[in-house]
């Protein structure tokens, strides 16, 4: 009974706040949803109980991986480096870009105890080049503090009414 109750869980929770963030994201024209919110949703309603689930772990982890993207974008003048999925190739440029932004996610979020896993997703699709306008960063903030905003009673309730799974029983 547990199992079926989890896998309801799971399939409405993590759907409906996809749902939610890509409604919003529909009616109000702007890119709302994008990959690194997939992982948010899963940890808000499968891993509540981890700290990286927590409010202030989604949205400053997110925000560490958008600056540190940018950051990188900045210091290794990666701006013009060609898109890694528009052009399918990366470039040194775009190489090094990632590979900095993900130390810098890193260090910071660690520092700021703030973790938050999708945060590196956030922070690659920047320094790959899928999302670095003004507009990009405007839609992922918006965007994380929606899926945060709705997540977090999702989490809670979780975490008070029903049996949540250990992180280490993912696999069985």
């Amino acid at each position: 009974m547990e199992r079926r109750s989890d896998l309801l869980w799971a399939t409405l929770g993590e759907g409906g706040l996809v749902l939610a963030v890509a409604a919003i994201g529909w009616v109000t024209r702007q890119p709302l949803i994008f990959a690194s919110l997939g992982p948010t949703a899963y940890e808000l309603v499968e891993q509540p109980q981890l700290r990286s689930a927590r409010i202030y772990n989604v949205i400053v982890g997110h925000l560490v991986g958008l600056g540190a993207g940018f950051a990188a974008l900045y210091l290794l003048n990666a701006w013009a480096a060609p898109q890694v999925l528009t052009s399918g190739v990366v470039s040194a440029q775009r190489l090094w870009a990632a590979t900095l932004a993900a130390m810098l996610t890193t260090f910071v979020t660690l520092i700021l105890k703030a973790s938050q896993p999708a945060a590196l997703a956030t922070t690659l699709l920047v320094a790959l080049g899928v999302m670095q306008t003004r507009r990009d960063t405007v839609a992922i903030v918006v965007g994380v503090i929606i899926i945060a905003a709705l997540g977090e009673p999702v989490r809670r309730f979780r975490l008070k009414h029903t049996q949540v799974r250990k992180a280490l029983d993912q696999a069985a």
